[in-house]
């Protein structure tokens, strides 16, 4: 498979960052956008209505997070594109040099993964648009991550969003938990994972994305 075609397939105005500080945020969107295409297309599949309280509030929640996925889609790859690249990667040099200069990316979105398998080992994750919407304010809010690659951030009011859920906090309690609080968790454990992971260069290592592909 021709390398622009790999890409282009996947996402067509893609956005490379050089730092690894920013690849950190990439891979944080990357995470946002796998998530978002997987919700949308098992409630849009289901056909169902998503609600956050009122009618307006509901709107205004999923009619942003759309067009977020739009705007995700168009500068940020998915995780389908790492499983693709990697076993194209076998059959192409040129593929399996790109490979080696998406591991920063891959082993960061691996890790965000990782806690998340780890968080819901033995329950069932809920509202993952919140899981999103919380990670994102968390790192461009709290930890002031530079977002100037992806301008479109500069528009959402996270905390906005959050707030339409925070009014609803009733509305999503599980088996006497609350899924808001439980979401609050488990997205600071996201952040501190990828602000604290330190990429290394491993010959050895087998990531989860290769491993999923393999199984």
């Amino acid at each position: 498979m021709p390398l622009n075609k790999l890409i282009n397939d996947n996402c067509k105005n893609r956005i490379k960052p050089i730092l690894l500080v920013d690849v950190k945020t990439e891979a944080l969107l990357v995470f946002a956008r796998t998530a978002l295409e997987r919700y949308f297309a098992q409630i849009d599949e289901a056909k169902y209505e998503a609600t956050v309280g009122t009618d307006s509030d509901t709107n205004y929640v999923y009619n942003t997070l759309r067009k977020l996925l739009t705007n995700l889609q168009d500068s940020v790859v998915n995780v389908d594109y790492f499983i693709k690249l990697v076993q194209e990667s076998k059959k192409s040099a040129k593929l399996k040099e790109l490979a080696k200069c998406e591991d920063p990316l891959i082993n960061y979105y691996d890790a965000m993964a990782e806690s998340v398998a780890k968080y819901y080992k033995n329950k069932s994750a809920y509202l993952p648009e919140f899981l999103i919407i919380c990670v994102l304010s968390h790192w461009i809010l709290e930890e002031e991550k530079s977002i100037k690659l992806y301008p479109f951030l500069k528009d959402i009011d996270f905390l906005e969003l959050m707030s339409k859920f925070e009014e609803n906090r009733k509305y999503f309690e599980k088996n006497d938990g609350c899924t808001i609080k439980e979401i609050h968790e488990i997205s600071s454990i996201i952040v501190e994972k990828l602000k604290n992971y330190k990429y290394k260069v491993n010959k050895t290592r087998t990531s989860k994305t290769r491993k999923k592909k393999n199984a």
